[in-house]
């Protein structure tokens, strides 16, 4: 503001001067030749000083206007020493002239730099500027430069209409840069621009004077270009205070608009002047109408292919997932109603695959979401070079992905499932700042429509198919594929939410113990006996948690045998192993709430039972449950009879059982389960690869786990 101030008090100062000298020529010729060159000399020194703390294409403007500002001031200079050494005044051409016209030639370059260097970056940009230019040149060449186009061409001449042509084109740039949507002009440039703008009139205010009179030192043209100057040392001040640089807007406006209006206004005006003056168009102003036209065509089709290419790249981010850059799930909820009717038009198979990663919350506690987020982007890597190209892989959600698989029958989406599960365990996922690669798993859910299987293809009840079957890789150990349609006994088995190996470990011992399963049976009838007895959920998948890992504590009794040879019998003949079992929950598994469960599921109702004598509901019914549960694995393991006879073998045994060794309200809803049909024969490790633990959790030669499951 204080520069501002100076300024104005400089102006009107000259304007005073000028006043005061007029009946005086030596006072005038004073004020007109050398206190006049003062805020020429001012603009030059602080230009040095913008230069020098501005950066970009700023600094560079201002290290032209530096040379700029030079030659202004050796013009002027030159000019006074004439005014005082020669009678008439400086010759037309001199090297004032000169020195004038390599000022306006540098100027040029400056105003371009420093206004609207960003526009010429972009096509439609540089169209906006080009058409504004012509505009505002065609209107310049009518008012200014036409009338002085001399009749006979000489150097005094040619130097006078060269002024208003720098002038005029000074402005036009001025006006296409600030018109066109650059995207940032400095506020010093600005205020350059508007001197260079003033200049221009002050020029054609000097062209015609010099045309119809002779110019004096003291005319009043000098304070137009005194003004300039002025606005030069203001526009130097506020650039090396704001240190100004290339700082780009946040907000680019559209403006496209305005070339089209500046346009027409060229024209119209053209046409009008050219009406009143010589009574009808011009060949100057068709050509410009013609160039215009053809400008702003040009223009609509630039304009048109960027918004296409706008639209289409807001179109690819609405779809794709900015972490993985696979598509998102909007795509794919897209995708899956296009590719359903297909497939029922064409009778084909359409499947899902559901891919679930296993413990993916633990990555991220253990080593942050930044490492969560890296483990993503690799998963999405593998995932994309093991499927199809007409294979649509997309992420759902979280930790989740799914692959629409059109014209895929079941057995090819689930050896592709298959695939995918074996990419993501065969490698674990290396990322930068973890020392040791993260072990990756995954429970993957297979869901197929086949052709004419369905008139419509109910697209939200496939994907819930997929999801059913994710649910039971999850329940049956992760790091597994479910197929929906694929039978299984283990089917239902309830979400135990138990550690990998903890359950690998329950199935070895099955294994050592016999062929035929016991811990995964136990735990799905004692899950759907809780459920008989109206227990509320949590107790149901805690009673299904312990019974599926019930008999874990007989693993130091095992320590010593082939624990792939068959040792029946021996499920009864270790009374230590429930305490063995809830001590290894507690310190290998921290489920301290499933401990008492095991440890008492040899307890007898009339407290005969081992290893606490505990009796009645001393026992927790959990416990309860488990003992008639475990009780019928073991009928049923010593009994090849099918569970579909009349009278399955072994139930009067555990009548026998009632009110001595089995509580009366759990043994009478197991009963009423068996009576019903709803409690299936444990399974043979042979008939499914479900049912066997190698499956997920593969050993190498010494019977260990390679690895443990995330």
């Amino acid at each position: 503001m204080g520069v501002v101030l100076a300024g104005a008090a400089w102006v009107t100062l000259y304007a005073v001067l000028m006043r005061a000298t007029r009946n005086s020529p030596d006072a005038s010729r004073l004020v007109g030749e050398v206190v006049y060159l003062v805020p020429i000399a001012a603009a030059t020194a602080l230009a040095v000083y913008a230069a020098r703390r501005t950066r970009q294409r700023v600094g560079t403007a201002w290290r032209l206007l530096i040379v700029s500002n030079s030659l202004w001031l050796i013009g002027e200079s030159t000019w006074a020493v004439y005014s005082y050494l020669s009678p008439e005044g400086a010759p037309v051409p001199s090297f004032a002239d000169a020195a004038y016209l390599l000022s306006y030639a540098v100027a040029l370059p400056a105003i371009v730099i420093g206004l609207g260097l960003g526009v010429l970056g972009r096509t439609q940009g540089l169209l906006d500027a080009l058409l504004v230019a012509a505009g505002a040149a065609a209107i310049g060449w009518q008012m200014l430069i036409s009338p002085l186009v001399p009749s006979t061409w000489s150097a005094a001449a040619l130097v006078t209409f060269l002024y208003p042509v720098f002038s005029v084109s000074i402005v036009s740039i001025l006006v296409a840069v600030l018109l066109s949507g650059a995207q940032h002009v400095p506020r010093s440039m600005i205020i350059v621009g508007t001197a260079f703008g003033l200049a221009s009139i002050t020029d054609g205010a000097y062209a015609y004077l010099t045309a119809v009179d002779r110019y004096e030192s003291s005319s009043w043209v000098n304070l137009g270009w005194q003004v300039e100057a002025v606005l030069l040392c203001v526009a130097a001040v506020v650039a090396g205070r704001r240190a100004e640089s290339d700082q780009p807007r946040a907000v680019d406006p559209d403006l496209a608009f305005l070339p089209a209006v500046v346009a027409v206004l060229a024209v119209g005006g053209l046409a009008v002047a050219d009406l009143v003056l010589v009574g009808r168009l011009s060949l100057v102003t068709l050509a410009v109408t013609m160039l215009l036209l053809l400008g702003l065509l040009v223009r609509q089709v630039v304009a048109t292919r960027d918004r296409a290419r706008l639209t289409q790249g807001l179109r690819t981010a609405a779809i794709t997932d900015q972490l993985t850059g696979l598509y998102n799930r909007r795509f794919f909820k897209e995708m899956i109603d296009v590719e359903a009717e297909r497939a029922v038009r064409h009778h084909l198979p359409l499947s899902l695959v559901l891919i679930d990663l296993d413990h993916f919350k633990d990555i991220n506690d253990t080593y942050g979401h930044s490492v969560g987020d890296a483990v993503l982007t690799d998963v999405a890597q593998r995932l994309r070079r093991e499927v199809r190209g007409s294979d649509l892989l997309c992420r759902y959600g979280g930790e989740e992905f799914v692959c629409l698989l059109p014209s895929t029958p079941a057995p090819a989406a689930y050896e592709l499932a298959e695939r995918l599960r074996q990419t993501l365990r065969g490698t674990p996922a290396a990322v930068a700042g973890v020392a040791e690669p993260v072990v990756l798993t995954a429970s993957l859910g297979v869901a197929t429509v086949e052709p004419g299987e369905r008139g419509r293809v109910d697209t939200d009840a496939l994907i819930d198919e997929a999801d059913q079957a994710v649910y039971r890789a999850k329940a049956l150990g992760r790091d597994r594929v479910v197929g929906s349609g694929q039978p299984s006994p283990t089917a239902a088995d309830p979400v135990t939410d138990l550690p990998p190996a903890l359950v690998w470990m329950a199935d070895r011992i099955d294994r050592a113990l016999g062929d035929r399963e016991c811990a995964a049976a136990v735990s799905r009838w004692a899950f759907r006996t809780a459920s008989r007895l109206g227990l509320d959920d949590a107790t149901q998948r805690r009673t299904a948690a312990a019974a599926r890992v019930h008999d874990i504590g007989r693993i130091t009794a095992l320590a010593t045998q082939q624990p792939d040879r068959p040792l029946g019998g021996r499920r009864a003949d270790d009374p230590g192993h429930p305490a063995q079992g809830a001590r290894l929950l507690v310190e290998l598994a921290a489920r301290p709430d499933l401990a008492p469960l095991v440890a008492a599921h040899h307890e007898n109702h009339d407290g005969t039972g081992f290893p606490y004598g505990l009796a009645g509901a001393e026992i927790p019914v959990e416990a309860r449950i488990i003992a008639v549960c475990d009780a019928w694995a073991v009928l049923r393991a010593d009994d090849s009879c099918p569970q579909e006879a009349p009278v399955p073998p072994g139930r009067d045994a555990l009548v026998e059982g009632r009110g001595t060794r089995f509580d009366p309200a759990v043994l009478d809803a197991f009963l009423a389960l068996l009576d019903d049909g709803a409690l299936d024969d444990p399974a043979h490790y042979g008939d499914h690869p479900a049912a066997q633990p190698a499956a997920h959790a593969p050993v190498g030669a010494d019977d260990t786990p390679r690895t443990v499951p995330r």
